[in-house]
C-alpha cells in the first residue's frame, strides 16, 4: 500500500497549487505510516523504561508519537479547507443579466412549458431545445418540475460543454484529495496501533488534549475531525449540480 501512495505522490502535478499542497501533506503522512510503530518502540531506550509499569510504558510510547497525532489532525483540517476552497471555486452556469427583463420572462415561459409536459418528457429535458434546457438549468429544479437528479445531469452536461478543460483539471485535484484522505486514515490506524489504543474512548482521552488547540483554531469538533467522510462529501464535482441554484 505504501508503494501505491509513493507512486501516486510522484505523479501529482506540482504546477497545480492544490496538488502541490496535497503532495507535501501526503509525504508527511506516509512518513508517519512507515515509522509510527518504530518511533513508539524507541521509548524503550529511555533509562527509566525498566522502572515503568505497563501503564507507564504505554504512556511513554504515546509521548513519543504525540507529534504524529498533531500532524495527522492538522492534515485533516488542511484537507477539509482545500475541499471547501475547491467547492467554492467550481464553475457556475452564467445567469441572466439583472437588466435582461425579456430574457428573464422568456426563461419563466420556458420553465412553465416544461412544467406542463408529461413526466416522461420532463425526465428527458436534455433532449428539448437548447434554449429551453438552459432555462431549466439556470433555476432550481422545482421551478421546472423536473427531478433533482435530472436537473443535476443537465447542469453537469452544460458545464462540461462550457468548462470541460477546467473541470478535467479540477477532477485531478479532487482525486488527489480523495487519496490523501485515505492516506490520512491509514496513518491514523498505524498511530493507534503503535499507541496500543484499545477503543475510541481510549483514543479520545489521549488525543483530544493534544489536538484541542487545533480544534479551537479550526472551529471544529473532535468527532467531526475524526469522522470518516462520506464518498459524496469527497466527490466535490457532485456539487456542480447545485452551481446554478
Amino acid at each position: 500500500m505504501s508503494q501505491f501512495f509513493i507512486d501516486f505522490i510522484n505523479q501529482l502535478d506540482s504546477s497545480r497549487p492544490v496538488q502541490k499542497k496535497v503532495g507535501d501533506m501526503m509525504r508527511v503522512q506516509l512518513g508517519i505510516l512507515g515509522t509510527a510503530k518504530e518511533k513508539a518502540a524507541s521509548a524503550a531506550k529511555s533509562p527509566r523504561w525498566e522502572h515503568l509499569n505497563d501503564i507507564g510504558r504505554k504512556a511513554a510510547k504515546r509521548d513519543e508519537i504525540a507529534d504524529y497525532v498533531k500532524s495527522n489532525a492538522q492534515t485533516r483540517v488542511a484537507l477539509r479547507k482545500l475541499q471547501s476552497e475547491i467547492k467554492s471555486s467550481l464553475p457556475k452556469l452564467p445567469g441572466r443579466e439583472k437588466d435582461d427583463l425579456a430574457g428573464v420572462l422568456q426563461d419563466q415561459e420556458y420553465r412553465a412549458y416544461v412544467r406542463s409536459l408529461p413526466q416522461e418528457q420532463r425526465d428527458r429535458v436534455q433532449r428539448l431545445h437548447p434554449d429551453i434546457a438552459a432555462a431549466v438549468a439556470r433555476a432550481p429544479a422545482e421551478l421546472s418540475g423536473v427531478p433533482e437528479s435530472v436537473h443535476g445531469e443537465l447542469v453537469n452536461a452544460m458545464l462540461r460543454q462550457t468548462h470541460g478543460v477546467e473541470l478535467a483539471r479540477i477532477a485531478s485535484d479532487v482525486s488527489a484529495l480523495e487519496w490523501a484522505d485515505e492516506l490520512v486514515r491509514q496513518a491514523d490506524i498505524e498511530i493507534r496501533a503503535a499507541a496500543e489504543v484499545q477503543h475510541e474512548t481510549d483514543f479520545r482521552v489521549w488525543a483530544r488534549p493534544l489536538v484541542d488547540p487545533l480544534l479551537t483554531e479550526a472551529g471544529t469538533g473532535f468527532d467531526d475531525l475524526y469522522r470518516r467522510q462520506k464518498p459524496e462529501t469527497l466527490n466535490l464535482l457532485g456539487a456542480l449540480a447545485s452551481a446554478a441554484e
